[in-house]
């Protein structure tokens, strides 16, 4: 699965403010076989899909126009999910990829985790 990580400032929980500025936020973006990017944000600990765009480059979109720091990733396999998950934009964006690291919990160790284990 081809998945773009973004990470932005624009933390809406409480303890935003508390968290490494640049890594108070994180949502997915997967390409769908169809030819489209499809956003899956957990903001809030409410999971919201919405359809971004068609566009190959959303990635160099998201980090010219939006200043948002991206990872790009190819997910190839899919670990078993624990029975809990944390309602957070880290743990929603863990489910939707099928990643378990259950000691990850902010968006800051999020990223240096995906930059250990996915380049």
């Amino acid at each position: 699965m081809k998945a773009l990580i973004c990470f932005h400032d624009h933390g809406d929980w409480w303890f935003s403010k508390s968290l490494r500025w640049g890594f108070r936020h994180v949502f997915v973006v997967v390409w769908d076989e169809r030819g489209y990017w499809v956003r899956l944000d957990g903001m809030k600990g409410v999971p919201k899909a919405t359809v971004e765009a068609g566009d190959d480059d959303l990635a160099g979109y998201y980090r010219r126009e939006h200043g948002f720091t991206v990872i790009e990733v190819q997910i190839e396999r899919r670990e078993r999910l624990p029975f809990l998950m944390v309602g957070t934009c880290v743990g929603m964006a863990k489910a939707f990829l099928g990643i378990r690291a259950p000691w990850v919990i902010t968006p800051y160790q999020f990223y240096r985790y995906l930059r250990s284990s996915y380049g």
